[in-house]
């Protein structure tokens, strides 16, 4: 790739995150007059060292003021010269360090909001660890790209153009031979910062595969360590380890070798300069001041020119780092609302499944023209073997996936035509793996509705069957679950998750697989709650507890994503005997 097409590639993907920088442009203005201001002292510091050596030390003829005033003059304008710049200098710094902080959290605020409203889908595709690498660590280095390098560059190139335009009236032939070099220069920036970014964008996907390694094997330490895999897990990270190492090693040596070629080509040409220069001295063209100044401003070029190869290296990671943030936020969010869509109905009365069919992104197929209706005021349930669609209809109805045939509905109106917030307001959906974060008790239920009071709190702790033994913690809701609720049974999560679901107070509850892991007499509160709610909501359990079943109203047996029959199981039991087959069989397995 040519250097044009790699910066028009970087600006490119810069370009994608200017409205990120917009909310804080009058910061960025004042950032940028503070460095024109830093490059003026810049240019103006050798002129008080040229008035001390060709006013005082070796004046050319009769001087005008007495040596000892030309030096304290000269060294009073440096001293101010220097105490300015070093003021603007600051000023330039931190505005640039707030500009990067507030990007910064924009940035992955917006990220993580798209994060959040990306489909399942999405999320199986993408390792959690690597899409962590890309919030953490891409981010910053995007902000270091369209800040910090961005107003290094203008204040760099400013400074360039400004020391080159007094060379030229210093001395042009002088001015030209310290531009020998240049061509080389570039030729090597550019072919070295192509091979940056591609070995950036390298490193950055193995550190996702590394984080997402170790966020995998610490959550499940216990298993890891029961199964005897805990030597056999360290001999794997070891090797991701190494291999994740030598990514970002090679990275830095080409970082190092940039670095090197600059400051041997920028040797090269100063040795040019004092050489040529010395002569023009000898000559008489120059006095022994300008050749100073002349030398300072040769040596103050590499500054801005070894800046820029840094930049360069910043600019190309940069761009790597943004391209896969960019591949985050131009994702489809495939499950959203149509415009204009009305909200769902406040009470439904009956959610309905006509003909859907559904299958899982590898192609696995979930559902086959599946129909069934759930009426508010009936227990139901959905029975069937594992893997017969039960758990995949539970989803369609908050629509966490769309069906691929069919409709899902609300009174006969389809959900996909409704407000998809006002949708997943009508549905609590407690599933079958228990999700708690590493945060109070509290917290975790206040996920369900921030604006819960303690009463209703208690409430759905109580109806979960769940009171008893969160009285009995030490701190009670403050509780700090630990990660992952390390710490609770099996059975205590699911209660929790359960009351969690329960505190929105949703008209439509699908709970799955609510009775396992209680003991008999917290499996019966738990069903007798269901019963009650179901007086008044459309309840749908998912069960393999086959004592209870006796007691729903409906029951939708699913086979192979196929509703094959609807009604008690008394009725399913006579007239089917594949049902009665995979209740013997769970029954024989314990559910």
């Amino acid at each position: 790739m040519s250097r044009i097409d790699r910066w028009f590639r970087s600006l490119a993907v810069a370009r994608r995150f200017s409205g990120d920088l917009a909310p804080h442009r009058w910061r960025l203005a004042a950032v940028g007059g503070f460095s024109v201001l830093v490059a003026l002292f810049d240019l103006l510091k050798p002129w008080p060292i040229q008035w001390i050596f060709d006013g005082a030390l070796m004046p050319a003829g009769e001087p005008r003021l007495r040596p000892v005033t030309v030096v304290a003059l000269g060294t009073a304008a440096l001293l101010v010269i220097s105490v300015l710049r070093a003021v603007f200098q600051y000023q330039t710094e931190i505005g640039v360090a707030e500009v990067g902080n507030a990007v910064t959290r924009g940035m992955r605020f917006r990220i993580f909001s798209r994060l959040a409203v990306l489909s399942p889908a999405y999320h199986a595709k993408h390792k959690s660890g690597d899409l962590l690498v890309r919030l953490m660590g891409d981010v910053p280095m995007v902000t270091t790209m369209i800040v910090d390098s961005a107003v290094e560059l203008a204040t760099r190139a400013l400074l360039i153009a400004g020391t080159v335009a007094v060379m030229f009236y210093l001395d042009p032939l002088l001015t030209l031979a310290s531009f020998v070099t240049i061509p080389l220069l570039s030729g090597v920036v550019r072919w070295i910062s192509n091979r940056i970014h591609v070995a950036v964008r390298k490193q950055r996907k193995k550190e996702g595969t590394l984080a997402d390694f170790l966020h995998e094997s610490i959550a499940a330490a216990d298993t890891i360590q029961a199964l005897g895999g805990s030597r056999h897990v360290i001999r794997r990270f070891a090797r991701q380890n190494r291999r994740t190492a030598r990514a970002g090693l090679k990275a830095k040596r080409l970082t190092a070798r940039l670095a090197g070629a600059v400051e041997s080509l920028l040797a090269a040409a100063l040795a040019i300069v004092l050489a040529l220069g010395a002569y023009r001295v000898l000559e008489g063209r120059l006095t022994p001041g300008e050749l100073l100044v002349f030398v300072s401003y040769v040596r103050s070029l590499t500054k801005p020119v070894r800046s820029g190869a840094k930049n360069a290296a910043q600019v190309a990671k940069g761009t790597a780092c943004g391209e896969r943030i960019l591949d985050i936020l131009e994702e489809e969010v495939s499950i959203a609302s149509a415009p204009g869509a009305p909200p769902a109905p406040a009470q439904p009365a009956e959610l309905s499944f006509e003909r859907v069919s559904f299958a899982y992104e590898d192609g696995t197929p979930a559902l086959a023209e599946f129909t069934a209706r759930f009426r508010r005021g009936e227990l139901s349930a959905l029975a069937g073997r594992s893997g017969a669609g039960k758990s995949t209809a539970s989803l369609l109805a908050a629509r966490i996936f769309d069906p691929a045939a069919g409709r899902v509905c609300f009174d006969g109106r389809s959900i996909a035509e409704l407000d998809l917030e006002s949708v997943r307001a009508r549905v609590g959906l407690c599933m079958q793996k228990s999700v708690l974060f590493g945060e109070s008790l509290r917290e975790n239920l206040l996920l369900a509705r921030p604006d819960a009071t303690d009463e209703e709190l208690w409430r759905s702790l109580r109806e979960a069957g769940a009171e008893e033994f969160v009285l009995s913690l030490s701190e009670g809701l403050e509780t700090n679950l630990g990660a992952g609720g390390v710490g609770l049974s099996g059975g205590q999560q699911s209660r929790i998750s359960l009351a969690r679901t329960l505190l929105r107070d949703a008209p439509i509850l699908i709970v799955d697989e609510p009775f396992a892991g209680l003991d008999r007499p917290a499996a019966a509160h738990v069903a007798a709650t269901l019963e009650v709610l179901a007086r008044e909501r459309i309840v749908i359990v998912i069960a393999h507890d086959l004592a209870n079943l006796e007691s729903f109203d409906r029951i939708v047996f699913l086979e192979r994503g196929v509703a094959v029959a609807t009604g008690r199981h008394a009725e399913l039991a006579r007239a089917l005997p594949e049902y009665l087959r995979v209740v013997r069989t769970t029954a024989e397995t314990g559910g």
